[in-house]
């Protein structure tokens, strides 16, 4: 996310002890395993709220109109019913824009669409990545740019994908709030690219940990994709029941992993 500016970050008290954490930090008083852990503490508590957001769900619901558009005699016509435009031979690159468009254009919170937008672009290039070396399939020229969503269209794949993209969220929504709040807080050229360094290291660990958390959620995606989306598109409650309850999974997981109290 370089640094895109995003229009506003969580005003709590929380919040605030975090950046006065950040403006005392020096590498004589390496307090970033503090900053990082009160960091991951305070998404904890708010990140079951993040499936009432516009953004957070557009970005989950351009994955399943992607995998369901893959499966249909014309995906195009499909895409166009549902505000995604794509070209016949369309690229990564064009897909991570297009994704971005949607996710602005059904937002009402910049910071959250920017985040999921971001995480989700993550996910379909990993997930492009790892088709390409199992199959070599590439995009453009006569391949199909739609065969590695389809192969992603059934209940284990999607739940794969869908653990791939929720630990991105993290990762992505973790990282920016520091980086941002260092950036605003160090005049030392030296210290600020010092604690990001360590930073890198911590948030790496905390990833990493997301990303095994996230694999209790796996199941449940199996059965409530073949439940919703094998034979039809999932109504927008279903994807926010479905979300909500990842995101929900994730906190405990994060709270419980943190020795906190939920």
């Amino acid at each position: 996310m370089g640094h895109e500016r995003i229009s506003h970050l969580p005003s709590t008290k929380q919040w605030r002890n975090i950046v006065a954490q950040l403006t005392e930090f020096s590498p004589q008083n390496n307090n970033v395993a503090l900053i990082a852990t009160n960091t991951t503490k305070n998404v904890a508590q708010q990140i079951e709220r993040m499936n009432q957001d516009k953004g957070v769900l557009a970005s989950f619901s351009y994955l399943l109109i992607l995998l369901h558009a893959s499966k249909q005699r014309d995906p195009h016509a499909f895409l166009q019913q549902n505000g995604i435009t794509l070209s016949s031979s369309f690229s990564l690159l064009e897909l991570a824009r297009s994704i971005k468009q949607f996710n602005l254009a059904n937002s009402e919170n910049t910071e959250y669409a920017t985040i999921s937008s971001q995480a989700l672009i993550d996910t379909v290039s990993t997930w492009t990545k790892k088709e390409q070396q199992q199959t070599t399939l590439f995009f453009g020229g006569d391949a199909d740019p739609f065969e590695p969503w389809r192969r992603a269209a059934d209940a284990g794949s999607f739940s794969e994908i869908s653990r791939i993209y929720f630990s991105n969220f993290l990762g992505r929504y973790l990282k920016y709030f520091l980086e941002r709040e260092a950036s605003a807080s160090f005049n030392n050229l030296f210290d600020r690219s010092d604690f990001n360094k360590r930073l890198d290291s911590h948030l790496d660990d905390i990833s990493r940990n997301a990303f095994e958390t996230t694999k209790v959620t796996q199941q449940f995606a199996a059965g409530w994709y073949n439940n919703n989306a094998v034979k039809q598109f999932p109504k927008a409650t279903e994807i926010q029941g479905f979300v909500g309850y990842a995101l929900k999974k994730l906190k405990r997981n994060l709270v419980y992993n943190l020795d906190l109290e939920d």
